[in-house]
């Protein structure tokens, strides 16, 4: 019996048989910029390592994860691969509700940015591997990450309201940003660095529990508006 985590794999499989997958190499120390982009995992839950994306280039280095520009722009397979593999991932292991470490504040900081940020690391070792399966979006080589620093950042406007009012529900965050054309992506992110909620709720979330976390609650939501449509007759 075929699963979907069978088809999926044997679809994924078909889709980069052709295409040469190289992830980026980049050594201990890393000087370049985040799209910006974090990436939050969910091994070891509630603690997980969570941790920015860079590229080894400066300046605008935002398409590398913004899913909405590649459909846009007709981006191909391999555009889109290359892009992720090179996103070099660095990590921290972190509590779930350690919102206040300085560390988890740069990922707030970032996730919340209206556009790319210069950014420096130090990793505890060369960063190695990389991520590409059904379960998760692909990246490049990773490591733990010993030092970060990102440039001053300017967070964008919608994002930055809904992180302020910590009376509103994530649900209710996630609905006004999307009814004001934020990216899924942006709010994607902001959502898994726990900038979005009650205050005494807040926590960081994993990526994959993210993106289903937000997909849900604007479908459950559409899905509702459209059930009170008038039955068109076929």
């Amino acid at each position: 019996m075929r699963t979907s985590k069978t088809t999926k794999n044997a679809y994924l499989a078909k889709l980069t048989e052709n295409i040469q997958m190289r992830s980026v190499d980049v050594g201990k120390d890393l000087d370049g910029s985040t799209p910006p982009s974090v990436f939050i995992g969910r091994w070891s839950y509630p603690k997980v390592y969570a941790g920015p994306m860079m590229v080894p280039q400066l300046g605008d280095t935002y398409i590398m994860d913004s899913p909405e520009q590649w459909i846009g722009e007709n981006k191909t397979q391999e555009d889109i691969i290359g892009y992720r593999l090179n996103l070099v991932r660095g990590k921290q292991l972190i509590d779930i509700k350690d919102l206040e470490n300085p560390f988890v504040e740069k990922l707030q900081d970032i996730s919340l940015a209206s556009k790319s940020i210069d950014s420096e690391a130090t990793f505890g070792s060369r960063p190695s591997g990389a991520m590409f399966s059904e379960e998760s979006t692909p990246h490049g080589p990773s490591a733990l990450i010993e030092k970060f620093d990102i440039d001053a950042v300017k967070w964008d406007k919608q994002l930055e309201k809904s992180f302020y009012d910590t009376d509103l529900k994530a649900r209710e965050a996630v609905m006004n940003l999307h009814n004001k054309d934020v990216p899924f992506s942006a709010m994607q992110k902001a959502f898994s660095v726990g900038a979005f909620g009650l205050k005494k709720n807040r926590k960081l979330v994993p990526t994959r529990w993210s993106i289903t976390a937000c997909d849900s609650t604007i479908a459950d939501s559409l899905l509702k508006e459209v059930r009170h449509y008038p039955i068109m007759d076929s």
